[in-house]
């Protein structure tokens, strides 16, 4: 009876099995997943006791599974659930591109997911990865590691805590303590995207770009390793030995030296205390030259005050490249429709020159300035500064001063009256940047009133002298000395008209006087 029974169970089992292996081998047809083959081991054996799943094989084995040949010292291979474990010198070579080598190996047959333990090194044949563990889903090509690694190609050395290799579509995805090592510059970013096919890194999170020239930081854009250009976005910078060009976007060429910013641009020279911005901005640094357009304006900061400056375009040359010792010289240029205001001194030209070795400012093409009350004007002027204070002003060739002499606030320029001081040259003088005496030299003709104890105009002096001082304080004449020969008349207030009381060049320029700073964009 008892081996009946037997009989019995041990059928049973034996139908069991088959239908088992029957319902696999339907499964693995309808999901097209395949078995892993068994190539050579020079043991094979079965020993419950170990594993009671699997059989157990050793030295020099081999499986083959899909378009992978897996080699070790010893595995377990599992044929029910279609999986293995592999031992010592673990070799995983996927087609012609991939091989895969470390020191233990879990694998399932049906996904396709490789785990490969210890000494991991992953190559292709472009890059090598080394790490302590991997996971390789064979199905989809696709390698993942969150316990950090290296990879190495034959420019660059990269390494992150967290990394994803799409074999397939060529990039490679990098998070956390990102490291990019390149014999030109060094790179670290929190999170960075990089395709092998077109050598292209995507940021997506902070970055630095650290070189010997420049250092360039970003929260989004990308990077050609092979050509050396690149864009930056959110926040971008790129800032060199002497400057610092911000942006909206910042593209870069590496090679030409030839940074440019897109919106809200703005370049700042840290050492001379000038920042300038605008909407579009180029910076060379092989001839370390740089120009700013769209809305441009330069902002120069005193020490209690800050001039700003607005031109169509603005630029910044060195004559020696290169040069970053006291000798050589640096030049801003602003060409058209410029205007300046600070708070005590505004002015208005057609180009103006700011030379950065001598602090000097040089206006020319119908240059006017305004201090206080008067209006100052000449072919060219020349503004001299120091220690963050202008200092001296030189007006030259048909040197005109002229300020308002009544109270009427209103009215045409021909029936108002105007203090008038004409000469062939004028030199200002400056004391913490408040006009307080002026020189005028050569052909001195004043139009000057005088005013009685209440302030109100009582006569008209007219006199011609070859020089004279004017002395000024708090923007008003206060007085002035005629040299050399002075020839001069006081008339009643009401004997000349306002007309007759107009030296040689006079013009009145109120209108155009930039009122705050936003007004130097009008």
């Amino acid at each position: 009876m008892m081996k009946t029974k037997e009989s019995i169970f041990i059928c049973l089992a034996v139908v069991f099995l088959l239908v088992l292996s029957a319902t696999m081998a339907c499964f693995a047809q309808e999901t097209g997943m395949t078995r892993i083959e068994l190539v050579h081991a020079d043991v094979n054996e079965f020993d419950q006791s170990i594993n009671k799943e699997a059989d157990r094989l050793i030295g020099n084995v081999s499986f083959r599974h899909e378009n992978a040949i897996m080699n070790c010292d010893s595995a377990y291979l599992n044929k029910v659930k279609n999986s293995l474990v592999a031992f010592g010198h673990v070799k995983i070579v996927q087609g012609d591109t991939i091989t895969l080598t470390g020191k233990r190996l879990n694998y399932d047959g049906n996904t396709q997911l490789a785990q490969v333990f210890e000494d991991v090194v992953m190559k292709d044949r472009k890059m090598t990865l080394h790490t302590s563990r991997l996971n390789y889903d064979m199905n989809k090509d696709v390698a993942s590691y969150t316990d950090s690694a290296h990879i190495v190609d034959a420019e660059n050395t990269l390494t992150s805590r967290t990394g994803y290799l799409f074999s397939k579509s060529h990039d490679l995805f990098f998070k956390k303590d990102m490291l990019l090592v390149n014999p030109r510059y060094t790179m670290t970013s929190d999170t960075l995207r990089y395709n092998t096919l077109n050598s292209t890194a995507f940021f997506l999170g902070p970055t630095f770009i650290h070189s010997k020239d420049n250092l360039i930081y970003c929260e989004n854009g990308w990077y050609n390793t092979d050509n050396q250009k690149s864009a930056f976005h959110k926040n971008a910078f790129l800032k060199t030995q002497t400057q610092t060009l911000k942006g909206d976007t910042i593209s870069y060429d590496r090679n030409a030296g030839i940074g440019k910013g897109f919106g809200h641009v703005s370049v700042n020279d840290s050492t001379n205390k000038i920042i300038i911005s605008g909407n579009y901005a180029e910076h060379h640094e092989l001839t370390d030259s740089s120009f700013v357009t769209g809305d441009a304006m330069m902002v120069q900061i005193f020490e209690k005050d800050s001039m700003f400056l607005h031109g169509d375009t603005l630029m910044a040359l060195t004559d020696q490249p290169g040069d970053t010792s006291a000798n050589r010289k640096r030049n801003l240029f602003a060409f058209h429709h410029v205007k300046l205001f600070k708070n005590d001194f505004q002015g208005k030209c057609d180009s103006l020159v700011y030379n950065y070795k001598d602090s000097t400012i040089r206006l020319f093409r119908n240059p006017v300035l305004w201090s206080g009350p008067n209006q100052l004007s000449a072919d060219s002027v020349t503004i001299q500064t120091g220690n963050s204070q202008i200092s001296k002003m030189y007006l030259v060739n048909s040197a005109f001063i002229v300020s308002r002499a009544d109270t009427i606030q209103e009215g045409p320029v021909d029936s108002l009256r105007f203090n008038q001081v004409r000469g062939k040259n004028m030199t200002g003088y400056f004391s913490e940047n408040k006009l307080y005496r002026i020189l005028v030299e050569g052909n001195g003709q004043t139009i000057y009133y005088a005013k009685n104890k209440n302030q109100k105009n009582f006569g008209v002096n007219r006199a011609d002298c070859s020089n004279l001082v004017i002395m000024v304080n708090e923007n008003k004449v206060e007085k002035i000395t005629l040299l050399n020969e002075p020839d001069g008349t006081l008339y009643p207030i009401r004997e000349l008209s306002t007309k007759e009381l107009r030296l040689k060049g006079f013009t009145w320029k109120g209108d155009l006087r930039p009122a705050t700073k936003e007004d130097i964009f009008k």
